[in-house]
C-alpha cells in the first residue's frame, strides 16, 4: 500500500489533535523540554529526557507497528538547528 501526501497530512494532524486534546494537559509543565513519541493509532506515548529516538524504540517495543508523532513537550519544534558562524572583520 503507497501512503499518499494526503495521509500523511491526515496522520500529522491526528497526532497534533491527539497530544493538545488528551495528552498536553497531563504532561505539561512537568514534562518540559522532553521528548514525546506517540502512537497515533493507539494514543499510547512515551516519554525521555533527552532522547526522541529512545522514546520511539521504547513505544516500538510496545507497539511494533506504532505509527509515531514527535513532540518536545512545551515547545513548538522537536528540533532546532543552529549555524555557528564568526564575524571576521577586515583589519
Amino acid at each position: 500500500m503507497t501512503a499518499t501526501i494526503a495521509d500523511a497530512q491526515a496522520l500529522v494532524a491526528k497526532g497534533k489533535e491527539t497530544y493538545e486534546t488528551k495528552i498536553r494537559r497531563l504532561v505539561e509543565p512537568q514534562e518540559t523540554g522532553k521528548f514525546l513519541a506517540l502512537d497515533v493509532t493507539t494514543g499510547d506515548y512515551e516519554i525521555h529526557p533527552t532522547s526522541l529516538g529512545i522514546a520511539s524504540e521504547q513505544l516500538r517495543a510496545r507497539h511494533p507497528e506504532a505509527i509515531i508523532h514527535s513532540v518536545r513537550i512545551g515547545h513548538s519544534t522537536v528540533y532546532r538547528f543552529h549555524t555557528l558562524a564568526k564575524s571576521h572583520q577586515a583589519q
